[in-house]
């Protein structure tokens, strides 16, 4: 390792100019390697990394401020531009993705990026086709959207030259920075209003895949509240697909007093079943409004809105620093969400003993 004299190690602020001193670059180059920038080789960028750590370099604040105001100006005069991607199908609507998707593009806007949307197919589009696309659009920010199924995308295109936020949990790798779903909150938020209204058994419904995509957070925060909290514990409803026989049959043994499933599609599903105990109440973990503004289920909403236009800004505030490439560290920004509809309290609903004799009959 080399070593350096004790005033270059410990000064009161190393300065990028002692930086490329000291590696025996120029300042741009390190200005360039630390932003992680793919026109510096790897192997000078990890150098000069590097030193950077050993030494201790951080960043003039004041400095970063007016780069980020002057790289702003110069990419709005070039019209910068900015790609959401997708495995999704364009035909795919969801509400929740649509939500999310326009919350971005108002992001972009007020950022002052065009915005370009791709729906990959990974198995049938090769990685030098997709990176001539974003290069001939000018992309040089890519924002991650829910994408169809949950894989890794490590090798759809060469992520060090662009700058990229994810609003999805469905990317498992690479890790990048990203904006999502505070799924563990929003669900302990919804068991503390059940057990203030009178519930005393909530039982959560769930796609195993669905509780996989939202890192398990759903099932944990029923978890807690059995062991800790104030509620029963009662053992989450985890299946493949939804059929009858194993529903009531978990139904009859958990016995639970109100049911908490993962979204509003899967809560028709369940209210669909036959012999379904009408009075029992159904609460949405992700409830999604109609075209009227209107929530057909109770529960809680994640703002998909607010998640899209984040991600938006988080992304434009990295284009303007240059930072590219697959963080060392990724951070994540976790959006909560707010209830909406009403919760009838624990008087009116369907005694456990009921739902037993239902479950039995079927």
């Amino acid at each position: 390792m080399a070593h350096y004299p004790r005033s270059a190690r410990n000064p009161a602020r190393v300065t990028m100019r002692a930086l490329a001193e000291m590696a025996g670059v120029s300042v741009q180059s390190v200005s360039l390697a630390l932003r992680n920038q793919p026109s510096i080789g790897l192997e000078t960028r990890t150098r000069i990394q590097a030193l950077a750590r050993q030494l201790g370099y951080t960043p003039d604040p004041q400095i970063v401020k007016l780069m980020h105001h002057l790289r702003i100006g110069h990419q709005h005069k070039l019209g910068a531009s900015v790609c959401f991607l997708t495995t999704r199908p364009p035909t795919a609507r969801e509400t929740f993705c649509d939500l999310l998707l326009a919350g971005a593009i108002e992001g972009a806007r007020t950022a002052g990026f065009s915005h370009h949307v791709i729906h990959v197919e990974p198995e049938k589009m090769p990685r030098d086709r997709l990176m001539r696309m974003l290069h001939a659009r000018g992309v040089e920010g890519l924002l991650l959207l829910p994408m169809a199924d949950l894989r890794p995308l490590d090798d759809l295109l060469d992520w060090r030259e662009f700058s990229v936020i994810s609003a999805t949990l469905s990317v498992p790798s690479p890790k990048f920075d990203q904006v999502v779903v505070d799924h563990f909150q929003n669900v302990f938020g919804l068991i503390e209003r059940l057990q203030e209204a009178g519930y005393r058994r909530p039982g959560l419904v769930v796609h195993r895949e669905h509780d996989k995509r939202c890192g398990y957070h759903p099932a944990a925060a029923l978890a807690w509240h059995g062991i800790y909290g104030a509620v029963e514990p009662v053992l989450a409803h985890r299946c493949e697909q939804l059929e009858p026989l194993a529903f009531h049959r978990w139904l009859r043994a958990q016995r639970p007093d109100v049911l908490l499933v993962s979204h509003d599609d899967f809560a028709r599903e369940l209210r669909q079943l036959p012999r379904f105990p009408s009075q029992l109440p159904v609460i949405s973990c992700s409830a999604r409004p109609v075209e009227d503004g209107t929530f057909p289920f109770s529960g809680n909403f994640d703002n998909p809105q607010q998640i899209g236009s984040v991600a938006a800004e988080t992304l434009a505030r990295k284009i303007a620093l240059g930072i590219r490439g697959v963080p060392v560290n990724p951070h994540t920004t976790l959006i909560r969400g707010t209830w909406v509809g009403r919760l009838e309290s624990a008087t009116k609903r369907l005694p456990a003993r009921a739902v037993s004799r239902t479950a039995r009959r079927s």
